[in-house]
């Protein structure tokens, strides 16, 4: 059998709407009959010429996933059909990769697939809750205003990650700098002292004697300690990427002050938030729990939406058994009943979010507040310890020349 080439069409809609694009068929008359079974009518078929290689071969990075999303929306807003959308965003991709699953999503709609099983299938790296609202759209006939919630949200949580890592670039480079001017003073300074002071140091203190071993230790051997730090930076790596310690990390800083407090106002945040894009949506209560539980990391919080889930089957109120199982407020849990009365609990779930995030903003401030004075204090501490060993060192072979 013949391998699929790409078709360049122009054609006409049902109500008379000019419609133009590329689908993929083995010849041009498995084309035609593909875009006729659409309900087109045909007036030019031909041969896509080959793309041209521009562009890079990666896939797409957080910012033009959000570009896409919303580019979908809007032109689905204007009237302009789902594949022709699609076709359109994915012509105007300059990550290869990320075009090249983009056409095979359109090839699989084509072919009768599920919008959101042909998302999820062929362009992975979407957060989760874009595939499960793609589904709902899909049901509802809401796409548009789906996919543009969803682009609301990644744009959210893409800008929340870059003002942390901006926050975290001043103090990263205030420990990084402290720790090589440790280093050298290891390496290069505490030696000479090492020299000046000779080989009996029977009156020097223990805290001075371990600084003036160590550092002539890491002078004499500065390709071991080379390796060794390589070494230490490849553990870190692979410690970092092991899921059952990222876990277990995650618990435990929970109970660190402030951090602890910026992850469960980010937990409870982007639970509120999606919970409010599925009731918005008009998911059922119950789905719509699974779907914003699905993005609380393992952890205290994630433990008691799963209690949740199970108290919703046995018929117990929303805000009962988020009383008992989590650590929301009062304030919060009497904004969830107002919404159970009133009929808008999306809306107020809504404002909880809009509320958890205001904290986490200010949070995070005072986080990123905290380290650079906590990375200058480290450093200080180091070099005083260091200075304070020389100092008595030779303050002790003076006063035993004396």
């Amino acid at each position: 059998m013949s391998a699929p080439k790409a078709f360049q069409y122009r054609a006409m809609s049902r109500d008379g709407k000019p419609s133009r694009g590329t689908v993929s068929a083995v010849d041009e008359r498995a084309a035609v009959r593909s875009l006729m079974a659409e309900g087109l009518l045909v007036t030019d078929v031909r041969v896509a010429p080959a793309p041209r290689a521009t562009g890079q071969n990666r896939g797409l990075r957080p910012t033009e996933r959000v570009l896409v999303l919303r580019q979908l929306a809007l032109m689905l807003e204007a009237g302009v059909s789902l594949l022709e959308a699609l076709e359109t965003v994915a012509q105007g991709m300059t990550a290869r990769r990320g075009q090249a699953q983009f056409m095979a999503m359109i090839a699989a709609l084509r072919r009768g697939e599920p919008l959101g099983q042909a998302f999820e299938t062929h362009a992975p790296g979407f957060p989760f809750y874009v595939y499960a609202m793609a589904r709902v759209g899909e049901a509802s006939g809401r796409i548009a205003a789906v996919l543009k919630d969803a682009a609301e949200q990644m744009a959210y949580e893409d800008r929340l990650r870059k003002d942390f890592q901006n926050a975290l670039t001043y103090p990263a480079f205030l420990l990084s700098a402290g720790l090589l001017a440790v280093g050298f003073i290891f390496t290069q300074v505490v030696p000479r002292f090492g020299s000046m002071i000779g080989e009996d140091r029977s009156n020097v203190p223990a805290l001075s004697r371990w600084v003036l071993d160590t550092g002539e230790a890491a002078n004499a051997n500065l390709p071991v300690v080379g390796i060794g730090l390589v070494g230490l930076v490849a553990l870190i790596v692979i410690i970092a990427t092991n899921a059952t310690i990222r876990e277990r990390a995650y618990v435990i800083a929970h109970g660190i002050p402030v951090v602890g407090s910026v992850i469960r106002s980010r937990e409870i945040a982007s639970w509120a938030r999606l919970t409010a894009f599925a009731l918005n949506n008009n998911v059922p209560i119950l789905s719509a729990t699974g779907l914003s539980r699905a993005a609380v990391p393992a952890g205290p919080f994630r433990v008691g939406l799963d209690r949740l889930e199970a108290d919703l089957r046995a018929g117990i109120s929303l805000e009962s058994s988020l009383a008992s199982h989590t650590r929301l407020e009062a304030m919060d849990l009497s904004l969830i009943r107002a919404g159970q009365k009133s009929g808008a609990v999306g809306s107020m779930f809504g404002f909880l979010a809009d509320n958890y995030e205001a904290r986490l903003r200010d949070r995070m401030k005072q986080l990123t507040a905290l380290l650079e004075p906590l990375a200058i204090a480290m450093i200080s501490v180091i070099v005083g310890v260091v200075a304070l060993s020389l100092v008595l060192a030779v303050s002790s072979v003076y006063e035993g020349v004396v």
